[in-house]
């Protein structure tokens, strides 16, 4: 690996841990809550809001994890009453596995200033910090949408990517379903040319993040290397939106999600795949 990207190209500040974060509450901080309401109870960070996951997704076709078009992000974005100055900080349970969505999701829409509560309201909890019964209220804050393309990828760019080598597709979907042995399309498999590593091995046991320079080993024995173009994709731009944002903590200069995902790659009888 070299030695210069491994040092200074990470990007720490799109993680913050729970002590940090309970020593800036209030400093122009949006702090939102994605966990769905079945783990919800009356335990929220003081100040969060609630975002439902289903706000972030559309489904056109078989895939299942678009984009929404361009109103509809325009009025997620100002429900959160955030300006372009706001600091948003996303949590979940603990893997950040939704939180990370919306993340992708604000970066693709041109907000750059965005934050992972890493091991989400779990790590919020076991440090003793204190919650509240309900959420709060935002007020709406009237704003455009200006989608950034370098962020996310089409059928068509993937398409083009099997015979570019200075891209490489990472599929983050488990071994089973990278083998065609756990099919959740109308075909079993990977793209060709894939390489594989689960999303969830960022993760240790408390399903917080590891330290980033084991990952960064890991990644690049694992074919992704950070001089190439990354697309990540899973079944529905969930774990690979996780993995493109982790991926732009580690300091990888090129990402990008793709969104149709085996949820289109795999139902299309167009496409190859391997297995």
């Amino acid at each position: 690996m070299n030695q210069s990207f491994q040092q200074t190209a990470s990007r720490p500040e799109l993680v913050v841990r729970a002590e940090q974060l309970s020593g800036i509450l209030g400093d122009y901080i949006r702090i939102v809550d994605l966990r769905p309401d079945s783990a919800i109870s009356h335990d929220f960070i003081p100040g969060a809001i609630r975002l439902g996951y289903g706000k972030l997704i559309r489904e056109i076709g078989h895939a299942e994890g678009m984009l929404p078009d361009l109103g509809a992000l325009a009025t997620l974005i100002s429900g959160l009453g955030i300006d372009a100055s706001t600091r948003v900080v996303a949590y979940d349970e603990h893997s950040g596995i939704r939180a990370t969505r919306l993340l992708w999701t604000l970066l693709t829409c041109s907000h750059h200033h965005v934050a992972l509560l890493d091991g989400g309201i779990q790590a919020w909890k076991a440090e003793g910090l204190p919650v509240e019964p309900a959420p709060a209220t935002p007020t709406p804050n009237p704003c455009s949408c200006t989608v950034d393309e370098s962020t996310a990828a089409e059928m068509d760019y993937l398409m083009d990517s099997l015979r570019n080598s200075d891209r490489c597709i990472l599929d983050v979907r488990s071994r089973e379903e990278y083998d065609g042995i756990d099919i959740r399309a109308g075909r079993g498999g990977h793209i060709p040319s894939a390489v594989h590593y689960e999303w969830k091995n960022v993760l240790d046991t408390h399903q917080q993040l590891r330290d980033p320079d084991e990952l960064r080993s890991e990644l690049l024995e694992a074919g992704v290397d950070p001089s190439l173009e990354i697309i990540p994709y899973c079944q529905s731009n969930r774990r690979s939106a996780h993995m493109f944002y982790i991926l732009k903590w580690l300091g990888y200069p090129r990402v990008r999600a793709y969104q149709g995902s085996w949820s289109e790659w795999g139902n299309s009888p167009s496409t190859p795949i391997e297995a």
